[in-house]
């Protein structure tokens, strides 16, 4: 008898294990940040490169913080930035018609989420 208790037990912790299972599901964040104003093209490109070196070497809750990232179930520590970041140069013209130039870094970062499946 007290086989079959340690049997039906262990049946409703395998049951009940199963009904909660997690996994892993990759995400992919693309975003573009906005340099400050430049004097130049070339000024704007230079702070665009040096705002995408800085994202390549950032930590994974650094790129979190920086890229604004929200999810709930996010693993921060698998961030990561994807091959095929760039840097563009928009022209802006303020309302006194003065010319300015603002590095645009796109990028595509990619991150884990914990989902769970509740198997009803």
């Amino acid at each position: 008898m007290k086989t079959l208790t340690s049997l039906v037990a262990a049946s409703v912790l395998l049951i009940g294990a199963s009904a909660a299972q997690a996994y892993d599901f990759e995400q992919h964040t693309k975003d573009t940040l906005t340099t400050e104003t430049a004097s130049s093209r070339a000024a704007a490109y230079q702070l665009g490169t040096n705002k995408l070196s800085q994202l390549q070497s950032a930590s994974p809750s650094q790129l979190f913080n920086e890229l604004d990232i929200f999810a709930i179930d996010a693993d921060v520590d698998s961030a990561k930035l994807q091959n095929g970041s760039y840097v563009t140069v928009q022209e802006r013209m303020g309302a006194n018609g003065q010319l300015g130039f603002v590095g645009l870094v796109n990028v595509d970062v990619s991150y884990n989420e914990d989902r769970h499946s509740d198997n009803d």
